[in-house]
């Protein structure tokens, strides 16, 4: 029986360390997302980014449609506490895409990331932003 104790407190002390861990390694992921920064996003008129000879890759995340003329995407979700309530919204960045469009409940924008600019793209409830940001490597 002592045998079992001692295996069950070694178990439940593993467990504890490994989920600290989890949550440090999360933190650093949030933290690292929240620090992007950069001037907003150069607006594309519309008909030039329909205007395409290829068609545009799609990728629906929730319930946004991005399209986009190259690169790579790869997004996360974040949140916030606004007047004590949670607030869950997600962050996409755009490895160097030539254009880019985002539509969410009939609301559609488009940018010109030409020049290998790279984006990221914040929607907060019906609010899209979008800004240049530093290029990275999609892993």
């Amino acid at each position: 029986m002592g045998l079992a104790v001692g295996l069950v407190v070694v178990l439940v002390a593993g467990a504890q360390v490994m989920a600290r861990r989890d949550r440090a390694e999360e933190a650093r992921r949030d933290a690292a997302w929240r620090r992007l920064a950069g001037p907003s996003c150069p607006a594309l008129e519309p008909k030039i980014f329909r205007a395409q000879a290829r068609y545009p890759q799609a990728t629906p995340y929730d319930e946004v449609l991005y399209r986009r003329f190259g690169g790579a995407m790869t997004c996360t979700h974040l949140v916030d506490r606004v007047g004590g309530a949670k607030l869950r919204y997600q962050v996409c960045k755009f490895s160097a895409p030539e254009y880019l469009a985002v539509a969410q409940e009939g609301m559609e924008r488009f940018y010109d990331l030409s020049n290998g600019r790279s984006a990221a793209i914040t929607v907060k409830k019906d609010q899209i932003s979008c800004i240049v940001i530093s290029p990275f490597k999609v892993k």
